[in-house]
């Protein structure tokens, strides 16, 4: 099964991903987690990449799909989540293509939605840990760390990107490029929309509805 979970900043798509990679075993595939792997194993790819991220520049789309195949290469039999990705209508062309190449396809694309007004206050009350990456919201997460990141013991930070007028330009980027997905996997008749201003388990638990409903057809 392959999901992609997209949606506006602070709607929970990564914790999302993480709860389902463990319940139901996915492979979870994001891009800057990708990115940094294959730089940090200094593959030429990652030396590439590298080259773009150290210029301040945008990784072009070419390289991120070849970044894409090498993950379908090494995860052809199992389920995978697309955490954010596709975030443009070309990147959604090009991953059904390179789906295609492995006789895969796309068979539900999520989205997680919320106002602006919560989107807004989640992201600052958000924090991450700098040294696993591991995030944590005073909104929407039970707080009993004092700061201290639960998975590797480090001084949680806010991120510099949390900002209300980021935030609010991160918005518009989505609305602009990534919402024009909503119609295109319409078409595609694996749209999904849920709704993300529940708790963390009532999200999970809708999507693992939608889940459970296509195994059970299986």
């Amino acid at each position: 099964m392959r999901i992609l979970l997209f949606g506006p900043p602070g709607v929970g798509k990564g914790t999302q991903a993480d709860l389902l990679s463990k319940e139901y075993n996915f492979t979870k595939f994001s891009t800057g987690d990708f990115l940094r792997g294959q730089i940090s194993l200094s593959s030429p790819l990652g030396i590439e990449v590298k080259a773009y991220i150290e210029r301040g520049s945008l990784v072009p789309d070419d390289i991120i799909m070849r970044l894409v195949r090498i993950f379908l290469s090494e995860n052809r039999d199992g389920n995978i989540i697309f955490d954010g990705f596709p975030r443009t209508m070309n990147q959604a062309l090009m991953l059904e293509k390179v789906l295609g190449e492995v006789d895969m396809s796309v068979d539900f694309a999520v989205e997680l939605h919320l106002d602006e007004e919560e989107i807004m206050r989640r992201l600052l009350s958000r924090q991450h840990c700098p040294h696993c990456g591991k995030i944590y919201n005073n909104v929407t997460d039970i707080q009993e760390n004092g700061g201290i990141c639960s998975t590797c013991g480090h001084t949680l930070m806010k991120r510099i990107d949390d900002d209300e007028a980021i935030i609010k330009r991160r918005i518009k980027v989505y609305e602009e490029e990534t919402k024009p997905l909503v119609d295109y996997y319409k078409s595609k008749h694996v749209y999904r929309s849920i709704d993300a201003s529940g708790s963390r388990d009532e999200v999970f638990n809708k999507i693992s509805e939608i889940i459970n409903e296509y195994t059970d057809k299986k």
